[in-house]
């Protein structure tokens, strides 16, 4: 089969809820499925489930909201088998939202990037016919048709990125690996899928454009809400907001640049940048260039976020801004517009297609054109109402209902494909 149109009948949707289990060990584990499945057929997908935790928050948030959304779309003769680390810190993530009838839980100490795990999964006893794996560390040697998630390509796509020579040869060795290794390839967005196939032009293997969406905490807040946060943060009343990493990427130091020319404009205003989010020791950059251009005071570095705040400081911000060069989907101003904010954003990578027209795009090398998009929308309260209305609209397109049908889809054409090599 080529880059592959295909397609699977829709599955018909369960909504039993279970009380919580009690977590098995893997021994434990293995034991009562492989009962299970004898007294019981069931056609078993397996989800490595380790990326579940704070040392992936991006693709562990990914990984969650799938794998909490994916039994509810089962067929009756279906069932995931999810693979978690226990020994992995985890203040992020609720695993009680993941008990359902139909996924089993096994835990495995057997660390994501541990040699033995690179080679062949601590799950090769399990009777699953599909094994997804949403991170290109992996087993690269699997007993089950595999499917992986390759979110973005930025390290081949945009080496200088990459701190080290050795670093870059890692992941390209990695990320080819998984690539070869899987049976389909899955990826978040189009522009995605063209660098995997431009990174690897005589890759035979289907790449299926699957979107993400926003977590479904991430609603507007009440004003009291919002207030409690911004109080919390000590924030002023009217900020602007950016909520990502410092990486290089993330084209920070631009972002500073652009908010010191529209300080140079609007004196005196009230409005200051609020850049919250992990920083980075090691890319102290954007810090320094607020220095250098005097506008300490004007920008407020706050750092990590609580999940449970950021869906107030969405809503609660006069603008989000997102000055990324590149992103594999760009769930960042996916989650401000689905609070209803008014999204300034970059042009560059998937970002349009996940904010579509709802958002103003600005080129993200040009300091002088992120200012002049910012100064437009605080300038006109006119144009932000219609934006905290587009934005809700072109957030709604997004779910992970939908993500986890398309997902389905995948497993039962890979499990036929190998139902029909047997």
């Amino acid at each position: 089969m080529g880059e592959a149109t295909w397609r699977a009948t829709q599955p018909k949707v369960s909504r039993h809820r279970s009380s919580p289990q009690s977590p098995l060990s893997l021994v434990r584990g293995i034991a009562h499925l492989m009962l299970n499945s004898n007294a019981h057929p069931r056609r078993k997908y397996y989800f490595d489930a380790r990326v579940i935790q704070d040392h992936f928050p991006g693709i562990g948030r990914y990984a969650y909201n799938l794998l909490a959304a994916l039994p509810d779309e089962l067929d009756e003769d279906e069932s995931i088998i999810a693979l978690f680390d226990p020994s992995a810190l985890n203040t992020r993530f609720d695993l009680n939202r993941l008990n359902h009838p139909k996924l089993e839980r096994i835990e495995c100490r057997a660390p994501l990037f541990h040699p033995a795990n690179l080679l062949r999964p601590p799950i090769a006893a399990l009777p699953a016919v599909v094994s997804h794996y949403p991170y290109y560390v992996r087993p690269y040697i699997s007993p089950a048709h595999s499917v992986t998630t390759l979110h973005d390509l930025i390290p081949l796509a945009q080496p200088h990125f990459v701190p080290t020579a050795r670093d870059r040869l890692l992941i390209w060795i990695l990320t080819a690996l998984a690539a070869h290794a899987s049976t389909m390839l899955i990826t978040v967005s189009e522009a995605s899928a063209r660098d995997i196939r431009h990174t690897w032009p005589r890759l035979r293997k289907p790449v299926i454009v699957i979107p993400e969406a926003a977590d479904p905490i991430f609603i507007p807040q009440s004003v009291e809400r919002c207030a409690m946060v911004r109080a919390k943060y000590n924030l002023p009343e009217r900020f602007v907001l950016y909520l990502a990493s410092n990486k290089p990427h993330k084209n920070l130091v631009r972002l500073i640049e652009a908010w010191a020319l529209l300080n140079a404009q609007r004196s005196g205003t009230a409005e200051v940048l609020v850049i919250a989010g992990h920083q980075d020791p090691r890319y102290p950059q954007a810090q320094d260039r607020a220095r250098t251009l005097g506008i300490a005071d004007r920008v407020h570095f706050i750092g990590e976020v609580r999940n449970d705040d950021m869906p107030a400081l969405y809503s609660a911000c006069a603008l989000f801004v997102f000055p990324s060069l590149y992103e594999g989907f760009g769930l960042t101003p996916l989650e401000a517009m689905a609070c209803g904010a008014p999204v300034a954003c970059s042009n560059a990578s998937s970002l349009p297609e996940v904010v579509g027209d709802a958002a103003l795009l600005f080129d993200p090398t040009r300091p002088e054109e992120i200012a002049a998009t910012c100064a437009r929308i605080l300038h006109d309260a006119t144009l932000r109402h219609q934006m905290h209305a587009a934005s809700l609209r072109q957030a709604a397109r997004f779910t992970w209902a939908k993500t986890a049908r398309r997902t389905l889809e995948v497993y039962r054409h890979v499990a036929a494909s190998a139902d029909g090599q047997r």
